[in-house]
């Protein structure tokens, strides 16, 4: 009798797996923006589910908004063929998302720190694996601290569920390093490197070559929010962008140092800018000067 009782244990498991998957997702705004009050109005709908990705698990612990799970943004990275801090196989993301309670269906809205670029990292990585629905709370903890919204230390109930990995990930979302070089060689593609000033002309910096990738325009990610912690007018962001011969006509190639910023301009142009053809190039340009043979630029140009 035994074995059939622990076959019957699977079988109501799976069943409780396959039926979470279809719970309703909530119905979040295009340009995947939400803010303090959405999130506030939505708090206790079934079928969203609030991820913390702030760098201290010590800050959760002090306190979170209610209902948010934690996820370290470093959870996120792993080396690939010896080079670090790359995004994880799809199917350790999916593995991931379903210990967190997260299914296809599921809505997710992501808050970090305010004026961080992580909530972004993460929705670029559900975008890459073609997650239906996701959002960044924009203005961060310290915002809905701020406003005296509720605050917990309780865990939320997380329970795990079956994530189901993509038959395809989504390739017009990342560059490879390959797809990179393509790119910059084509010179069909608008190219942005969003680091700081000192790090884009070489003045600083952490790699074996310091400087910037031949091509690529200087914009620095933080300039895009408000002291806030909020986007801007989507006119300021648009005309930045511009200047660096990025206006959504052909293909935008973006990189920081390793992805993290760079995840948080592609969110910026392609969903408050709506340009549709952005691929985040997260290998960077730590990847990019481990390569003698490519040239590294220094200076302004």
């Amino acid at each position: 009798m035994r074995p059939i009782r622990i076959l019957s244990s699977f079988v109501v498991i799976g069943m409780l797996l396959f039926a979470a998957s279809f719970v309703r997702a909530v119905e979040l705004p295009e340009n995947k923006i939400v803010s303090t009050d959405w999130l506030m109005e939505h708090l206790d709908d079934e079928g969203l589910r609030i991820i913390d990705i702030r760098d201290l698990i010590t800050s959760y612990w002090e306190g979170h908004i209610p209902g948010a799970v934690y996820l370290n943004a470093e959870a996120l990275r792993l080396s690939e063929d010896g080079t670090p801090v790359m995004l994880i196989p799809p199917q350790m993301l999916a593995d991931k998302l379903g210990r967190m309670g997260i299914t296809r269906g599921t809505s997710v809205v992501v808050y970090t720190e305010t004026g961080d670029y992580k909530a972004p990292f993460l929705v670029w990585a559900l975008d890459y694996i073609g997650h239906p629905s996701s959002a960044v709370m924009e203005g961060g903890f310290g915002k809905w601290q701020g406003e005296g919204l509720p605050v917990t230390q309780d865990y939320p109930d997380a329970k795990p569920v079956m994530y189901p990995l993509p038959k395809m990930v989504r390739v017009d979302v990342r560059a490879t390093l390959g797809q990179a070089k393509t790119l910059i060689a084509s010179g069909g593609a608008a190219m942005v490197d969003v680091r700081a000033t000192v790090l884009y002309t070489g003045e600083r910096g952490f790699w074996k070559r310091n400087g910037h990738i031949p091509g690529f325009k200087g914009h620095f990610w933080g300039d895009d929010l408000t002291p806030e912690g909020v986007w801007k007018s989507r006119d300021d962001p648009q005309k930045a962008y511009a200047e660096t011969g990025t206006t959504g006509d052909k293909p935008i190639l973006v990189m920081c140092g390793q992805g993290l910023m760079s995840a948080h301009a592609y969110f910026t142009m392609k969903y408050l800018l709506g340009f549709e053809n952005v691929l985040n190039f997260d290998g960077g340009f730590h990847q990019w000067v481990m390569d003698d043979a490519l040239p590294v630029a220094t200076g302004t140009e």
